[in-house]
């Protein structure tokens, strides 16, 4: 079923676009198929400069659309590079860098068009860092005092949700304390005061 419609969906597009193609591809309204791409809260600013601001090597005029490049998509590179064309590079570089970072693997975290998380995020912050760090949740995450317990990760659900101290309208979760894409501080860590650093927090 789910077959057939993406067949449907295909057809109709040919179809539509046929008959309203313009001179030039790159001309193409890409919303008349694709418009659920850009449906959510936050839109990538790429997409609003335009989809051959990253598609420059499609050929939108034929239905499938076929690359005339090397990269998959009719993209003009492949991630990073391609994402290196806007975000400055330095941002991710470090004596410590993420290993999806370090692979290049971009959209492993990140939507390219658009996404209902923050940071253009696949899935709400710590739900897409637990997917990967999964043995953080078998036992207390730094033990708070003497009760054994943990920090919060972050996961729980509204109304329950913690509120980052040090960053004002975030919440808490992994990105309190680690950097998501590089540091020069062990464990991506965002402080460099060890111990001292709870007391950022913790008032004594």
């Amino acid at each position: 079923m789910k077959a057939e419609r993406s067949l449907l969906a295909r057809l109709a597009c040919a179809w539509a676009l046929a008959f309203a193609l313009p001179a030039h591809p790159q001309d193409v309204d890409c919303a008349q198929c694709h418009a659920l791409l850009t449906k959510k809260s936050s839109v990538h600013a790429a997409v609003q400069m335009g989809c051959t601001t990253c598609h420059d090597q499609l050929d939108a005029a034929s239905v499938p659309h076929k690359s005339k490049g090397k990269a998959p998509k009719g993209l003009s590179a492949e991630s990073p590079a391609l994402c290196g064309n806007c975000h400055e590079k330095k941002l991710f570089e470090g004596k410590f860098v993420h290993g999806p970072v370090a692979a290049g693997m971009c959209t492993a975290c990140h939507d390219p068009h658009a996404s209902d998380n923050v940071g253009l995020l696949k899935k709400e912050p710590a739900a897409l860092c637990l997917d990967c760090h999964a043995d953080v949740k078998k036992k207390p995450h730094l033990i708070v005092g003497f009760s054994g317990g943990g920090h919060p990760l972050g996961d729980a659900k509204k109304p329950n949700e913690v509120a980052d101290p040090l960053r004002i309208g975030k919440p808490f979760y992994c990105a309190a304390c680690h950097e998501p894409h590089r540091s020069d501080r062990p464990r991506l860590s965002r402080f460099d005061k060890g111990m001292q650093s709870c007391q950022d927090c913790h008032k004594m």
